[in-house]
């Protein structure tokens, strides 16, 4: 009988037993999952720190570069507006402008760094109050220290940094910041810019390292602005001594041309005397004093009237007359000079020609040095004279002349230097033909005058062709 309740209390016996190492165990796995737990949520406390400060780095980053973009953004309106500015003003003003806007300063005040007064620009209406706290023309000690040292200067807080009996006004006024720009201008400090406001000390640090970039940027286009002035006062002063030139040649006419009238007219009357007295040897020595004269008339009466022109105190007298007749006349008058040369002249005129209104003597003054000019570089060749009548689209009537030769020609680069005073293509053959250079230089002179233009076509051992286009009023 107690065999048989033995056995029974074993088995519960080595039951209790297996459930007792099963719940050790279990208890063993509770704790390792618990140890687990443990390191798993420090784990993943380093996690989240790890994204919060990867946030904070993003937002930061972000905002340094919206600020950076900004600084570019304003850099770059300030490099496009300044060179878009006519006057040191306008510089100044868009410079102001632009770092007050980009910066949240509040006011922004200009003043030379030796003498004149300071210059204003007020973002903040409420601070306006501020500028009759500073005198006129005189930098704070912070715009001093930019123009003595030539570099800009930021001091956040101005309490800490400048001893003035405005800064508890200032600071009250909600301008606790400032900072100063030199202009710097060829190497030398022209200006100094002052900023008051309370922009943040990051965008101030930022906006800092691109104030040098908008001084120079400043120094540039203000060194251009003067430049410019300098190059328009010359180009005026150079403009003023040629029109005084032009007015003393033309005004010279009377006294030049005179005496040398005088001595042809004496010429001619020793040439009579000569003739009559049967002094044939030595009357060939005046008929050349003759010709000398009449060369150096000519010469100073292109001159005189190349000066008139300039000066614009060339008379214009309009009055119809007969072209065809004016052409078939200076033809006959250069006849010796064509013959000369043994060349040619060949008159190409268009029946419908007829009557034009404009200045006859201003014409043939055109014809005259056109066909002489080609009368000098032509030997044995053709000169071919043309006129004819043509309406444009617009309805406008003009007529042509065109002065054609067979001559030596030009290239396409003395064509383009042909019409300067006191230029001569090749000197070399100018030098043979004679002449000052100017009757071209007059002839387009003077078709500016009549409302016209002229103009020249020709090729190297072609000859050379002038058109001239007058309207017919």
């Amino acid at each position: 009988m107690s065999q048989v309740h033995a056995g029974p209390g074993r088995v519960l016996l080595s039951r209790l037993r297996d459930s007792a190492r099963n719940l050790r165990r279990a208890a063993n796995r509770a704790r390792q999952v618990e140890r687990e737990l443990t390191e798993l949520r420090v784990d993943v406390d380093r996690s989240e720190q790890r994204i919060a400060n990867l946030e904070r780095v993003h937002k930061v980053s972000t905002r340094e570069v919206l600020q950076k973009n900004a600084l570019l953004a304003m850099i770059s309106s300030i490099t496009i507006a300044a060179n878009e500015a006519h006057t040191e003003t306008d510089v100044y003003r868009i410079c102001m402008h632009k770092v007050c806007a980009a910066s949240g300063w509040s006011l922004a005040r200009l003043t030379p760094a030796i003498g004149g007064s300071s210059r204003w620009h007020v973002a903040d209406r409420l601070a306006v109050e501020f500028i009759g706290l500073l005198v006129d023309g005189e930098p704070t000690a912070l715009g001093l220290d930019a123009l003595r040292h030539g570099k800009p200067v930021w001091a956040p807080d101005l309490r800490a940094r400048l001893e003035a009996p405005w800064i508890e006004r200032a600071a009250a006024l909600g301008l606790r910041g400032g900072a100063a720009l030199p202009v710097v201008v060829g190497g030398q400090v022209i200006a100094v810019v002052e900023f008051f406001g309370t922009a943040g000390e990051g965008t101030a640090t930022a906006l800092m390292l691109a104030m040098a970039t908008i001084g120079a940027e400043i120094g540039r286009v203000l060194a251009r602005l003067r430049a410019d002035e300098a190059v328009a006062h010359a180009r005026d002063a150079a403009e003023g001594a040629s029109r005084a030139k032009s007015a003393f040649l033309a005004s010279m006419s009377h006294e030049l041309r005179t005496p040398l009238n005088a001595i042809l007219g004496y010429a001619d009357l020793v040439d009579e005397i000569l003739e009559e007295e049967g002094a044939d040897d030595v009357r060939g020595d005046i008929v050349r004093i003759r010709q000398a004269g009449e060369h150096l008339l000519g010469l100073i009466n292109n001159i005189l009237d190349l000066s008139k022109v300039e000066a614009g105190r060339m008379p214009v007298l309009n009055e119809r007359f007969d072209l065809g007749a004016l052409i078939r006349d200076s033809a006959d008058l250069l006849k010796p000079l064509m013959d000369r040369r043994n060349n040619v002249a060949c008159l190409d005129l268009a029946g419908d020609l007829a009557d034009v209104e404009t200045d006859p003597t201003l014409v043939r003054q055109i014809l005259f040095n056109l066909i002489s000019n080609a009368s000098k570089f032509t030997h044995a060749g053709t000169i071919t004279i043309a006129a004819a009548r043509q309406t444009d689209p617009s309805g406008t009537s003009w007529f042509h002349l065109a002065v054609a030769d067979t001559g030596v020609g030009m290239t396409e680069e003395q064509c383009a230097q042909l019409f300067e005073p006191y230029r001569q293509v090749d000197p070399h053959l100018a030098r043979r033909a004679g002449g000052t250079g100017l009757g071209l230089t007059l002839c387009r002179g003077l078709c500016t005058l009549l409302g016209g233009t002229i103009a020249v076509y020709s090729a190297p051992g072609r000859g050379s062709c002038f058109t001239v286009r007058l309207p017919l009023r």
